[in-house]
């Protein structure tokens, strides 16, 4: 029988490259625009086990004005081979869509890309922040997408938000949930991909209560690293986990 030649890459080994450099290109898309004074953002993402590389990401816009920020948390359901594509496709439709549909409308849009793809799994959970960096007003809007935290400037603790909704690209009307509130010195908001907190040995409940004080130990001491530190306590699995934190200092 004849054997491979050592040291000549197979066809899976040529799909994984592929997927680590889509991969790479998906979380370059997901810069944040520098803020302006008194408020800071930070992200941390787990990668899957293995090559079997899922579908979140983060888009965000600052307004010309410096005045008005958006970011968006998705997680593009299915994993590998699938995910990776129509995730780098889907973040490069709503970079263009964030910049010209008005916020109100962003996750309708959205959803309009999504079911106009070929694919059955073209799919999503997402969640939309929009701020006003002047007065801290901000809006929530989810579909599908685990609950926001916030952090109240008491230090009580994480709060959790109510916006929830239906995935994205399943039907012609999601249903988008929204949450209003106003961020105050010392406040933040913290956005998740569900991988962070569901697991096949607790449900999402549980995996909510233990995001909230593990979010509230990384934050005692200083805010930066926090998300870093809450991801490095998240076990791996089938897919990315992906933490998003908005702080007004």
């Amino acid at each position: 029988m004849e054997q491979p030649v050592s040291g000549v890459p197979s066809a899976a080994d040529g799909e994984q490259v592929l997927l680590a450099e889509l991969r790479a290109r998906l979380q370059a898309r997901g810069k944040v625009p520098v803020l302006p004074a008194g408020w800071q953002h930070q992200s941390a993402m787990l990668a899957a086990e293995g090559f079997e590389y899922g579908g979140d990401f983060i888009v965000a816009n600052l307004d010309p004005q410096g005045r008005v920020l958006q970011m968006v948390l998705v997680d593009v359901c299915g994993h590998g081979v699938t995910a990776v594509p129509v995730a780098l496709q889907f973040a490069g439709a709503l970079q263009s869509l964030i910049t010209v549909v008005r916020p109100a409308d962003l996750l309708g849009a959205a959803n309009a890309y999504l079911l106009r793809q070929p694919s059955d799994e073209s799919f999503a959970t997402a969640v939309h922040v929009e701020v006003d960096l002047r007065s801290g007003r901000y809006r929530i809007r989810s579909a599908g997408h685990p609950p926001a935290l916030r952090w109240n400037a008491t230090g009580e603790g994480w709060d959790i938000d109510n916006a929830r909704g239906t995935a994205l690209g399943v039907s012609e009307t999601p249903e988008v949930h929204r949450s209003v509130g106003r961020l105050a010195p010392g406040e933040a908001l913290l956005f998740y991909t569900d991988g962070v907190v569901e697991s096949r040995s607790a449900d999402i409940g549980d995996g909510i209560d233990w995001l909230r004080d593990t979010a509230r130990e990384a934050v005692q001491d200083t805010w930066d690293g926090a998300a870093r530190r809450i991801i490095d306590l998240v076990e791996r699995g089938e897919d990315d986990r992906a933490v998003l934190i908005l702080q007004r200092s």
